[in-house]
């Protein structure tokens, strides 16, 4: 009997030890999974935020573009239609001819910016006939407001593959909008390149100015006064763009791609 006590001793080590090292790691891989879930919990939580926030900043973009069309109607129809009823209404106004046709241009110079204003708030051309229509329409407005500035631009156009929506085309068009103004705004710049590729691949922009020169960094997008910036940001990413900036000598080159999503 007394033999067996050793045996018996060792046999409950061996039981014990294993026992042990069973809830160790019975609490390693608890540790591990519950890590596991709290990361995964994270990650949804920063989805559901990330998207959240884009949902506001497309009802936003949204809310912006409803408002604009409603006051570029109220021009062209409202405004424009008054102005144009006052200009004939010089026909029958006791003057001389020399006043009325000072009169008559002064309201024509009127209408046109009237009719500019509303063509920039909402962008006709874009929805009848595309981007690159669009696009050169809003260069030949602008050279022709700006003399003092040299505009030129090469677009390409492949109809066979149009591949973005009307969503992608006016987010594109507003960042363009938006590049060039802020360029003639304070770049001082005398020249303007604008080279745009529309094919199967996407959408390729290059925008190249001889100003001042300036690429945005982080801070500079989230200031509050930097509104331009937060729109092309904001803009870019509800369609998937991307925006580089390079500094040029002089001036400032920035390149805008988008590429359709692939179904997978």
């Amino acid at each position: 009997m007394a033999q067996q006590i050793p045996s018996n001793l060792g046999l409950l080590l061996i039981i014990g030890t294993l026992a042990m090292f069973i809830m160790a790691l019975s609490i390693i891989v608890f540790a591990v999974l519950y890590q596991q879930k709290m990361r995964r919990k994270k990650q949804e939580m920063v989805q559901l935020e990330l998207n959240y926030k884009n949902e506001m900043v497309q009802a936003t973009l949204d809310a912006k573009e409803i408002e604009q069309r409603r006051i570029a109607i109220e021009l062209h129809d409202d405004i424009g239609s008054s102005l144009t009823a006052l200009k004939l209404s010089f026909v029958s106004l006791p003057i001389d001819e020399e006043e009325r046709q000072l009169l008559n241009e002064g309201v024509q110079i009127t209408i046109g910016k009237v009719r500019s204003l509303s063509n920039r708030l909402l962008p006709s051309v874009l929805e009848e006939l595309g981007l690159v229509p669009a696009v050169k329409s809003l260069v030949n407005t602008l050279a022709q407001q700006i003399p003092n500035v040299h505009f030129s631009v090469i677009a390409v156009n492949d109809p066979k593959h149009e591949s973005q929506t009307r969503e992608v085309s006016l987010a594109v068009y507003r960042i363009l909008q938006e590049l060039i103004n802020n360029i003639l705004k304070y770049a001082k710049a005398t020249v303007i390149q604008l080279t745009l590729e529309q094919n199967e691949d996407g959408i390729q922009i290059t925008l190249i100015d001889n100003g001042t020169g300036f690429v945005p960094t982080k801070e500079d997008k989230l200031k509050s006064q930097s509104l331009g910036l937060k729109n092309i940001e904001s803009r870019s990413q509800q369609v998937g763009a991307q925006i580089d900036y390079e500094l040029q000598n002089p001036g400032t080159k920035v390149t805008l791609l988008w590429k359709p999503k692939t179904e997978i």
